[in-house]
């Protein structure tokens, strides 16, 4: 068995049948296994997922797993439960594939036929658009800042603009978890996700890892899924993203890069405290403080083993950019103040004093 889709559910009662029945019409299932991880949800996604187990087999022509959880393990342990079975399978390779999504004709072997032809390569996602607007894009692949932001790149903006080639295969900082296929023996040597970062993130940290051992990330032009994307950035999640965001500075960014950035992301810290305050997540800001603390010995741990083991072939420096440029950070002191001078100090420290 070459493959293995892997979903991570939560309260999917909305999203898992469509996900399934778009999946079952537009991939060959055949040899292939689904493992959906199912993360102690209360509504009727258990049942729904009983009724597809049902019949599966006979209308795909592969199989079907479910692995209950007793409680909420998060996306990156999810995700990690479940690629733990598909390498007990022998696959070589996973998708992932979030609960949210809706899955279009022809979208996979794209993607695989990039896995197959080129070896460097270890995580590929599809062009994802917008579920409710398909001409327009969620992310293109996402982009990474120095201070440690990642987000959806090309976000909203047309996507036979920004991709006109549908043959293109390009390369991105790091390639989104939300339709990520995994080249498994890849993961053997980065290791799997980091537990710790729960939600969000640990899809920038994983392949941040991949590429310090050579790797590419890569978007997959000729392939299309759409994506129920929640623009909303509550007060909970930009807590996890914060926090996660210094576990990646801490454990992922080598020393002579984490000193460069020092003066920006003090800037930053400023900058974010000041934003969490006036949008009413300060206390929750706050809070973050105290869990990388409780967290620091084994993130430092960590950190020990991730640039003990950094090729002499890296290349995540070689993709981190010095301006955010997200919809919801359009400020014009973003972007009029903070992304010219960060730009500006980034090239220098990275093309001027060589630092990646």
């Amino acid at each position: 068995m070459k493959l293995a889709f892997v979903v991570v559910t939560y309260f999917a009662e909305r999203y898992i049948v469509p996900l399934l029945d778009t999946l079952r019409a537009n991939t060959d299932l055949a040899d292939t296994v689904v493992i959906v991880v199912e993360n102690a949800s209360t509504d009727a996604t258990r049942d729904l997922l009983r009724d597809q187990l049902e019949t599966w087999q006979a209308r795909t022509g592969g199989q079907l797993q479910v692995l209950p959880q007793d409680r909420n393990t998060g996306f990156a342990e999810g995700c990690n439960i479940g690629l733990a079975e598909a390498r007990r399978l022998g696959t070589d390779y996973a998708m992932l594939l979030n609960q949210d999504l809706e899955l279009t004709p022809g979208w996979f072997p794209p993607l695989l036929a990039v896995m197959e032809a080129r070896p460097k390569v270890a995580a590929a996602q599809p062009l994802i658009v917008l579920h409710e607007e398909p001409a327009l894009i969620n992310t293109g692949g996402n982009a990474l800042h120095f201070c440690g932001f990642g987000f959806c790149d090309r976000y909203r903006e047309p996507a036979a603009a920004v991709f006109p080639d549908r043959q293109e295969v390009r390369s991105v900082p790091y390639a989104s978890g939300a339709a990520l296929l995994l080249r498994l023996s890849a993961l053997e040597a980065a290791g799997g996700f980091d537990n710790r970062f729960f939600l969000y993130h640990e899809d920038c940290d994983l392949q941040v890892r991949l590429r310090q051992l050579g790797h590419d990330c890569v978007t997959v032009a000729a392939t299309r899924v759409g994506h129920k994307y929640n623009p909303v950035f509550s007060n909970h999640k930009m807590a996890y993203l914060e926090r996660n965001r210094w576990f990646l500075l801490l454990k992922d960014w080598p020393l002579p890069r984490l000193l460069a950035a020092a003066p920006a992301l003090l800037g930053t810290e400023l900058a974010v405290l000041a934003l969490a305050t006036k949008n009413g997540w300060l206390t929750s800001k706050l809070k973050t403080y105290g869990e990388i603390a409780r967290a620091l010995p084994g993130v430092l741990a960590d950190r020990r083993v991730v640039q003990a083991r950094r090729s002499p072939a890296a290349n995540d420096g070689d993709h981190l950019t010095g301006a955010l440029t997200f919809e919801g950070f359009d400020h014009p002191l973003v972007t009029r103040v903070a992304n010219p001078i960060l730009s500006r100090y980034w090239s220098f420290v990275h093309r001027v004093l060589g630092i990646k």
